[in-house]
């Protein structure tokens, strides 16, 4: 559960827009800044060990993830989408496995 922790906490605070040259669509910034909640909330969550509630942040932010990860990567490039995407999809197999 730490680690658990500490990922999610490396990753909400790493994944800020590092964005690329000109302006980024409105879109891909707003679906960033849900996904950023969505990460910060799970950070909330399992800190109050509400394991639910962390789980179900965790697959709406994967959902988030999953259908802009292309956006995500040419607006903001510096960001590791992927070890995100690969770190999410764990977690929610997780939750799953544990009928959550």
């Amino acid at each position: 559960m730490r680690r658990l922790l500490a990922a999610l906490a490396i990753s909400a605070s790493t994944f800020t827009p590092a964005l690329a040259q000109g302006t980024p669509p409105q879109e891909v910034v707003a679906q960033q800044q849900q996904l950023q909640s969505l990460l910060d909330d799970a950070i909330v969550a399992v800190r109050a060990s509400n394991e639910a509630q962390a789980c179900s942040l965790r697959g709406q932010a994967l959902t988030i993830l999953n259908n802009n990860i292309q956006a995500f990567e040419a607006v903001f490039p510096a960001n590791d989408w992927s070890d995100l995407q690969t770190s999410l999809q764990g977690s929610v197999a997780r939750c799953t496995a544990k009928g959550i």
